[in-house]
Parts: C-alpha cells; sequence; structure tokens
C-alpha cells in the first residue's frame, strides 16, 4: 500500500482545503507533482520501511467535511479558517483553563501542547503565516502572552519582528544569543533535526504553554535522550487529509482529533474515509495511528470490495467449482 500525491486544488479556492501534511507513505520528493510510476511507488514502499517521518504532500482536500449523519464526521472543518479556528479553540481550552502541567522540561503549570494543521504551501514563511493565523485567533488575553518561534525561516531580521501584533522570533537566533523567552512560545514547523534547540530553549523557560505547531519529528525514531521530552508535548488538535492505495486503487481520507475540553489524552483519534462524496469514520485509535494503522484500517474498510479482490474471488470460485472438488469428476 502506498500513498500517491494528488494535484492541489487551485491557489484561488479559499473555501477548500489546500496541501498538508500526512503520515501515511511520504514520498521524498512529491510535494506538488502527481506520483503514478512504479518506480515512484517502489522508491515509496523502500522509504516507508526506514524511519517514519512526516511528510507535506500536495493533497486535493475537495469534498473534505461533506455533510454526513454522523456527529463526529460533521465536526471536520470544510475550510482553512475552520481547521484554524478548532485548532486556536484547543490551545486556548488548555491554557485558558489553568490544566495540570506538563511533567518536566518546564515550570510548574506549564502546558507543552502539539498541534497539526494542514499548510497552503510549502516552506518556512507560510508556516509562519500558519502560526499567525493561529494566535490571531485566540482569546485577546492568550493572544497577548504569545511569541512565534519560526523553525524554519530567517526572515525576521534581528531579535525580533512583530506581525499583527505577534512577535516573530529566528529559533536559530534566540539560541546563539542564548535569549530567555517568557509568556507562551509557539514553535512554527520544527524539525527533528532542531529538537536539540528547542529543548535547550525550554529547559530555562517558565511560561504557560508551549505549541508545537506540525511538528516533524517522533518519539519511535528520535534518540533516546529526546524520547520523553518528544512524549512531554500533549496533541489538542490534528487535522490531516490523506490519500492511501488499497489494491492500486487511491482512497481518500483523514485523521482528525480535535480535544475541547478535559485531558488531551481522552480524546480519540479518529480516522475517516471517503465513500461517495462523504467522509466517513472507519476507524478511531487512543494513540496517534502509525503508516501501518492507518493502512490495516483503509484496508479492512475498502480492501474487501476493492475489484481486484472481487475479481480474484470470482476467479477462485470459478477454478473451484471446475476443479474437481466433492462435486467434481471423480
Amino acid at each position: 500500500m502506498s500513498c500517491v500525491a494528488v494535484s492541489a486544488t487551485p491557489a484561488g479556492a479559499v473555501a477548500q482545503l489546500q496541501p498538508c501534511r500526512t503520515v501515511v507513505r511520504p514520498f521524498c520528493a512529491a510535494q506538488k507533482s502527481r506520483a503514478t510510476s512504479t518506480s515512484q511507488l517502489q522508491a515509496a514502499r523502500r522509504q516507508a520501511a526506514g524511519p517514519r517521518r512526516l511528510a507535506r504532500l500536495a493533497c486535493q482536500a475537495a469534498g473534505f467535511g461533506s455533510s454526513t449523519s454522523k456527529d463526529e464526521a460533521a465536526k471536520l472543518p470544510k475550510s482553512r479558517d475552520e481547521a484554524v479556528s478548532q485548532a486556536a479553540a484547543a490551545i486556548a481550552a488548555q491554557l485558558s483553563g489553568g490544566g495540570k502541567g506538563s511533567k518536566g522540561f518546564a515550570g510548574e503549570g506549564s502546558r507543552k501542547l502539539c498541534v497539526d494543521v494542514p499548510v497552503v504551501e510549502s516552506g518556512g514563511a507560510a508556516m509562519v503565516q500558519l502560526a499567525q493565523e493561529i494566535v490571531a485567533a485566540l482569546p485577546k488575553p492568550l493572544r497577548q502572552q504569545f511569541t512565534i518561534i519560526s523553525c524554519t525561516y530567517d526572515g525576521s531580521s534581528g531579535s525580533g519582528s512583530s506581525s499583527g501584533g505577534v512577535k516573530v522570533v529566528s529559533l536559530k537566533s534566540v539560541v546563539e544569543r542564548g535569549e530567555d523567552l517568557d509568556g507562551c512560545l509557539l514553535f512554527a514547523g520544527p524539525s527533528s533535526s532542531q529538537l536539540d534547540s528547542v529543548m535547550r530553549l525550554l529547559a530555562y523557560w517558565r511560561g504557560a504553554g508551549a505549541v508545537a505547531l506540525n511538528a516533524d519529528w517522533s518519539a519511535e525514531t528520535a534518540p533516546v535522550e529526546q524520547v520523553a521530552f518528544i512524549k512531554s508535548f500533549e496533541a489538542v488538535y490534528c487535522f490531516l487529509p490523506l490519500m492511501v492505495k488499497v489494491l492500486f486503487i487511491g482512497k481518500e481520507g483523514a485523521v482528525f482529533k480535535w480535544c475541547t475540553s478535559g485531558s488531551p489524552n481522552s480524546a480519540p483519534w479518529r480516522i475517516f474515509g471517503k465513500e461517495g462524496n462523504r467522509l466517513e469514520q472507519i476507524g478511531q485509535m487512543k494513540h496517534r495511528p502509525s503508516n501501518a494503522d492507518l493502512e490495516t484500517v483503509f484496508y479492512n474498510a475498502f480492501g474487501v470490495n476493492n475489484p481486484l479482490n472481487r475479481g480474484i474471488q470470482s476467479l477462485r470460485n470459478m477454478v473451484g467449482g471446475n476443479g474437481g472438488g466433492k462435486g467434481g469428476k471423480q
């Protein structure tokens, strides 16, 4: 099973969700192109056998969030703005309520959260823009406490710049200068190669909350000394449109988690698959689904009715009926 990158929706189609991050069979260089050749599929399989990592794919999101009779599917965001609003609501629910603080790597009462939201396009500038939109959607008292940490974009010269009233600083420059930041922090697109810098910055930080936006790291493949730090981030929101190949037929779907109250661990990870013109829930897990988890769920949901499977079964029935079974010729 593998994932195929589909042509993205036009940039002007604001109402539709745009290219996203996904965790299923990522291609190394298939962010904005159609991957169809056998060699690409084989390369994707070889890559999937290696360390798991997130990749940004151009997934066509037309039809995501279509109305259904199921309450959970109705919660899926129908636009980028709605996804941003949901992510902001999840962050505010945890930081505005004075919830229980995360263990270690922060002051008492501090929270470390992570959110995943589809990005308009690849690049650090787009990630910072997304971070700004999420912070802008927060309640004003909470919004004013935030500083955005740009992890891949150094467009903010000097020690920091202000955009829409929100301070934006470069992770690299802050760490090099040894600056101590206070208040709430939002890391825009941190990668596994920047984990040491993020850990160093948060070592003496004592703010109310630190949020990792579209973090490209995994406790499954990280060095042992970084695993506890990665796991200390609690997932409060995730919307990841994806496409999975089930026996050579691409199926659209999404991974969705939205914690609006209580402990983030109590909110399940829901897996949706597109059937016809709407998304329906086809699975649910207590932990973030892995590539293998998603493949299994999609195969169980769609593999049985796959035309190839039906053809093989019909052939077996024909052979079995003529192959000298109990009712065959003696």
